[in-house]
């Protein structure tokens, strides 16, 4: 990307029907602009940021989440229908969707998360902004295994630790809440991410900044099967960290 197109961007624009007048069709980093729809997943926010999803976040289908998971992500189709298909199940909504849909509070979004802070005050959408603070103590919480690398064992560790801080969270939200570090660590970590997890640095900037870590692509199709055997890992892991506290 140009210093041109790079200054663009700290200027405010539209991204009406979902399209950036600066970027184009490609897809360079664009974060939201003023009247943009964004929800508390970073993964998702990401691929609106880089035109995976319209870039204002707003009336997307259930193919558009699925394109944006295998083209944004790599993630299989069988992966990429399941979490699409279940996201518009969850949320009761089986046309279009916005991406601050998926902040309706006990729906998807889940108390406990390891980067926002949770709906204290009954409101219907919770927080989408990711918290500093959470996010710092992620980030210093790992690299516990490997140096500066959030691996499956840290994730355990650390989604225990903010389990006890929060609401109890049912089957459901807590097998969700397992997903969502695993998928992290297993995309931007790579192929050998069950065994190196995934660099603390890249895992920071990406969530903070909801932007694709530069230089990075997909190095392999993350699966069903794959995310099922990392999630039983985390979630074994977390029972024997329980039953230590």
């Amino acid at each position: 990307m140009s210093s041109n197109t790079r200054s663009s961007i700290s200027s405010w624009h539209e991204h009406k029907q979902g399209s950036c007048p600066v970027t184009g069709k490609g897809y360079d980093f664009c974060p939201a602009q003023i009247g943009d729809a964004r929800s508390p997943c970073p993964a998702l926010n990401a691929l609106a940021n880089h035109g995976y999803l319209p870039r204002d976040g707003k009336n997307i289908s259930v193919w558009d989440l699925i394109r944006a998971l295998q083209n944004g992500y790599n993630l299989s189709t069988v992966l990429s229908y399941l979490l699409s298909f279940g996201a518009i199940f969850l949320l009761g909504q089986f046309r279009c969707i916005s991406l601050t849909d998926l902040a309706r509070h006990n729906l998807i979004e889940h108390d406990a998360s390891l980067v926002h802070k949770d709906d204290l005050n009954g409101d219907e959408y919770a927080p989408t902004r990711v918290d500093k603070r959470l996010l710092t103590a992620l980030c210093e919480e790992a690299g516990k295994v490997l140096p500066d690398r959030m691996t499956l064992e840290d994730a355990a560790r650390i989604r225990v630790k903010r389990e006890t801080q929060c609401y109890k969270l049912d089957h459901v939200h807590a097998e969700i809440a397992r997903g969502e570090i695993v998928i992290s660590i297993a995309v931007l970590g790579g192929k050998d991410a069950v065994k190196n997890g995934v660099s603390i640095s890249a895992l920071h900037d990406w969530l903070k900044y909801e932007r694709l870590p530069a230089g990075w692509k997909p190095d392999h199709t993350q699966g069903l099967y794959q995310t099922y055997k990392m999630a039983k890992f985390v979630r074994q892991r977390m029972t024997g960290v329980g039953a230590r506290l």
